[in-house]
């Protein structure tokens, strides 16, 4: 039971490795698997020990022996994961750990395909695509039943989980250094103190009758009902194999293995769709470089289309509508590693004479951070027409320190001609303070400015106001009980961080996860004269739905009305011009 004896077992296990490698004695594989096993045993040791034990015990079984012994192994990784990002640790330590454990979810979730285990690939799969996410929104669970029945333990859990939520996303900016280095080592003892009262807690409520499964992550049974408004496709991307495993709507996986993409693959087009946006679109004397640009973007969309979206309507039977009053089905993808940059909603062969498809012919295509999410929300548009919405409009045409966004004007007055019941605060109304005030009194949000991504600390990702930054970790403190949509026509607001795939840390996520179940954002900076027109189209179609001709319009949602209003901007600066029309995205239901 001592506590270093594991980092010895998992030294001894990659020497029986290093001598099989050089000898090609199997009864060393054997070995080195029975010490990497009993390092992972041991629970006395630092759970990052144990976790790499478990790894090195998951990719020798992956290389050496069967697929089932694998799983087996990767059980163990999933296991001891929740114990490294464990809530004792403020949220911005535990991101430090995730760019190599998502790799790892990902070659789990492989192995688990090739066992055949498809729900256990989905589950894996969503345990790894937001672990902190997770922990943030459980510090919000609903705990109604809880409390219906053990009110104490509802209480108790409620005050810890709160104190949770402040501990882990507190920050010392405005403190002298040697009160902030105080400060921090107090609030680090605390968090660690909650995070075990809320540990034992739980325990206690599970042993209770009918909590059994209390806060746990979700199994597949219960993530299914995610595909009730259309299937949703997780495409995983590892070194083993890629595959998109769809989720029908009858409950089935659909497996769509996907052999034309590699490993490297998605890295290697989300590298070349970084330059394409890097060309200066608007100088005559350039026009030789934005025309390969134009076709690197081109190249870009047409492997997504070949390679990962035509193979997956193929494998589901889906044909592209040629009536355009048809309702077109949604299909919602959730993606992980390097594809979660890359635009999939767009995906085609555009300006062919031969074959000219996309994948917008065939669905309305929003994407999810997490299967969750969608769950959280009943995987139903909420949006209903028939019910006068109100909506807070917040414009920012100059803000102190950023460059003037003349457009946002007009994309108010825009909205305000739709919206019977809305509030506008714009320049110096448009405070901080105020718009965290009139948030809670309005079901849909439009914040039509600067965003910002902080890279280094994803949760300092803000919208610039007129007297600050409103950051992700204060709306992350919100509890919303109406909110449907939020419109985010700011730059970047859907650009994870490229460290992070599999954390979707980005401003849209945000949103999603104080509540909103509806985000419309961008994936790179928009056009002054695009905004308002997306605008106007979308609220057109979602707030102007009174009129019956139409019995579709009572179907329509906030994905669809995005959808419509794209189409209507392709048309507008031209099919070829994708840096325009490409970056209006869709998250959640």
């Amino acid at each position: 039971g001592h506590a270093d004896k594991p980092a010895l077992l998992n030294n001894l296990g990659k020497s029986f490795q290093s001598r099989f490698e050089r000898l090609g004695d199997s009864g060393d594989i054997s070995e080195a698997t029975a010490a990497y096993q009993k390092a992972t045993k041991n629970t006395s040791s630092r759970p990052l020990t144990r976790y790499n034990a478990a790894c090195s015990w998951a990719i020798l079984a992956s290389k050496h022996q069967s697929p089932l012994s694998a799983l087996d192994a990767y059980n163990v990784v999933l296991e001891i994961i929740p114990q490294i990002v464990w809530l004792g640790q403020t949220v911005h330590r535990r991101y430090e750990q995730l760019p190599q454990i998502g790799r790892t979810i990902n070659a789990a979730a492989a192995i688990a395909v090739s066992a055949g285990d498809l729900p256990k690939a989905v589950e894996w799969l969503e345990e790894g695509r937001s672990i902190v996410w997770r922990q943030i929104l459980q510090l919000r669970t609903p705990l109604d039943e809880l409390r219906q029945q053990y009110p104490d333990l509802a209480n108790e859990l409620s005050t810890v989980s709160l104190a949770l939520g402040n501990a882990g996303t507190s920050d010392f900016h405005d403190i002298g250094s040697e009160t902030k280095q105080r400060s921090a080592e107090d609030e680090a003892q605390n968090h660690r103190k909650l995070a075990a009262r809320y540990e034992e807690l739980l325990r206690e409520i599970r042993e209770k009758d009918g909590f059994g499964s209390f806060l746990r992550p979700k199994k597949f049974a219960e993530l299914v009902s995610a595909a009730g408004n259309g299937p949703v496709v997780v495409v995983n991307v590892a070194e083993l194999r890629c595959d998109a495993l769809v989720l029908s709507t009858s409950g089935e996986i659909v497996l769509v293995p996907l052999p034309k993409i590699s490993y490297k693959r998605p890295e290697a087009l989300r590298l070349k769709l970084v330059s394409s946006l890097r060309a200066p679109l608007n100088r005559h004397e350039d026009r030789a470089a934005h025309t390969i640009e134009k076709n690197n973007f081109k190249s870009v969309l047409a492997d997504l289309w070949c390679h990962i979206v035509e193979p997956i309507l193929s494998k589901i039977g889906w044909a592209p509508h040629e009536n355009a009053r048809d309702l077109l089905p949604h299909i919602t993808w959730c993606a992980t590693g390097a594809l979660a940059f890359l635009p999939l909603h767009a995906a085609g062969i555009y300006n062919n004479p031969t074959k000219n498809v996309n994948i917008s012919d065939f669905a309305v295509s929003p994407y999810t951070t997490t299967l969750t999410a969608m769950l959280g929300s009943g995987s139903q548009p909420k949006l209903d027409p028939m019910v006068v919405h109100s909506v807070l409009v917040i414009s920012q045409p100059s803000t102190p320190g950023y460059s003037n966004l003349p457009g946002t004007l007009e994309e108010a007055e825009v909205i305000q001609r739709h919206a019977s019941h809305s509030c506008h605060l714009t320049r110096e109304q448009a405070t901080v303070g105020a718009v965290l005030g009139e948030m809670g009194k309005h079901d849909i949000i439009h914040l039509a400015c600067h965003g910002i991504q902080d890279m280094k600390k994803p949760l300092d990702s803000a919208f610039a106001l007129y007297d600050g930054r409103l950051e992700l970790n204060r709306l992350m403190r919100l509890s919303l009980k109406n909110a449907e949509l939020a419109f985010l026509s700011a730059c970047q607001t859907a650009t994870g961080d490229k460290r992070l795939p599999e954390e979707a840390v980005h401003l849209a996520a945000g949103m999603l996860a104080i509540g909103y179940p509806s985000v419309i954002a961008t994936m790179w900076s928009i056009g002054d004269n695009d905004a308002p027109l997306i605008a106007d189209k979308v609220y057109e179609n979602l707030l102007g739905c009174h009129d019956d001709s139409q019995s579709q319009k009572a179907k329509l949602n906030s994905a669809y009305a995005l959808h419509e209003a794209v189409k209507h901007l392709r048309e507008k600066v031209g099919e070829m011009n994708f840096v325009k029309w490409v970056p209006f995205v869709h998250f959640g239901v």
